[in-house]
């Protein structure tokens, strides 16, 4: 990654606008999904070489913009973590509709091996300080690794020890708000850690059910659990846990987790399970409201909440993004008592396979989606290549199957425009 110039927004149209205390510069985030469209800017894809085994498929497995918007972090499976820039052109301005698609190149490209359980950026990441620019991952059989934005070196690792001395990776992690300690979830701990002392240094509290995923604003933390359950605490400067509640409503175990602006809501996410659950972390006994999409698989399908607070954007294994305006649908208050309803303000199909993975982008009207998931051979389809075996099965029987071991594979990553789009003359 080549250092960069930060990011500056000014655009005339604007939904909110904050100011910061000690400066007079007014930042404003610019109007989303005003035209009902979406234009492609940007796009990369996988492929499986011919001489991969099948189980090698290279599915992404989320995507996500750093905090000053300069690149792109992503996951492949079996091909490691990606970054990928940002076009210049993009960095402010508008765009024709007519605009020709970038195809996108990763300017870094670490090929870890193993499956790589969880990663984020450095909260403080800015292009102009490079010291700044890292992320952090965890994978299976190895530590965290905290890894230079810059050339994809390693600069550091922690390393969690279990109750017999063994090296043990962690689940899930993340930053506090602060961005000087790490938290990471293991199968029967959460640990913290110093961002400045690696190593095998942490303080560690004893949970009752694996830590798979996390979301954090000031002091509160929100850890989601494979057992369906989510748990709130409040965090101090020690790394210590004060537990505030535990929230029941998902069926499956909880992948993703996410909190407004405000700090007042969380929403959630879960495997197997077609609702998004949107919680009042003041009155958490049961959902404030509840959204529909499509999971039908344990992959994790990320979603993510606009800067300016007003659309929440999910994927979906059907390929359809969903958006969800404040303005049309009041998903942020109103309780909504029917959870098979389908009340999207707008439906997106952008691609042909699942979309596992989405990201808006921090300062500009650009979503980053990814694509991809596990395709699992047939069976009854190998006896009758291999030994000419034919099976006797209904039209149901066959279109069940056709979902079930489906050839369309599109592992990809795309960058698309959701703001406002000029008209052709």
């Amino acid at each position: 990654m080549e250092e960069d110039f930060i990011l500056e927004n000014n655009d005339e149209n604007c939904e909110t606008s904050h100011m910061d205390t000690e400066e007079t510069d007014i930042f404003t985030y610019p109007t989303l999904f005003s035209s009902k469209s979406l234009v492609e800017l940007c796009n990369s894809s996988w492929s499986r070489s011919q001489n991969a085994k099948q189980n090698v498929q290279p599915y992404l497995r989320g995507c996500k913009w750093s905090p000053d918007g300069t690149c792109c972090l992503t996951v492949v499976n079996n091909d490691g973590v990606h970054v990928t820039e940002l076009p210049r052109d993009l960095y402010s301005g508008s765009i024709s509709p007519d605009r020709t698609i970038n195809i996108l190149d990763s300017v870094i490209h670490v090929k870890e091996a193993g499956l790589v359980y969880d990663f984020c950026w450095y909260p403080g990441m800015n292009s102009s300080i490079p010291e700044t620019c890292c992320w952090l991952t965890t994978r299976q059989n190895a530590p965290l690794q905290f890894w230079d934005a810059f050339d994809g070196s390693l600069r550091c690792s922690y390393r969690g020890f279990n109750a017999v001395d063994e090296m043990e990776p962690a689940l899930s992690v993340t930053f506090n708000s602060e961005g000087d300690r790490i938290v990471a979830g293991y199968k029967k701990y959460l640990r913290t850690f110093d961002v400045e002392r690696p190593g095998r240094d942490f303080a560690e509290h004893k949970i009752n059910s694996p830590a798979s995923c996390f979301a954090t604003h000031d002091n509160l933390l929100a850890m989601g659990s494979w057992n369906t359950t989510i748990t709130l605490y409040n965090t101090s400067e020690f790394g210590t846990y004060k537990s505030i509640g535990k929230m029941h409503g998902h069926s499956g175990g909880v992948t993703h987790l996410k909190f407004t602006q405000d700090g007042q809501k969380l929403v959630s996410g879960a495997r197997k399970d077609h609702r998004l659950l949107i919680w009042d972390i003041r009155y958490y006994q049961r959902p404030l409201n509840v959204l529909s999409r499509v999971v039908d698989t344990n992959q994790r399908i990320y979603f993510d909440i606009s800067p300016c607070g007003k659309y929440l954007v999910t994927g979906g294994t059907d390929g359809v993004i969903k958006v969800w305006d404040a303005d049309n649908i009041d998903w942020i208050n109103r309780l909504d008592a029917t959870d098979d309803k389908d009340n999207a303000t707008y439906r997106f199909p952008l691609h042909k396979d699942c979309c596992n993975s989405l990201s808006i982008h921090p300062l500009r009207p650009i979503l980053a989606t990814g694509s991809g998931q596990y395709h699992f051979e047939d069976p009854a389809q190998d006896l009758e290549e291999n030994f000419g075996v034919q099976e006797d099965i209904t039209e149901t029987d066959k279109g069940l199957r056709n979902d079930k071991y489906s050839k369309i594979a599109e592992n990809s990553l795309g960058f698309w425009w959701i703001g406002d789009i000029p008209q052709v003359t």
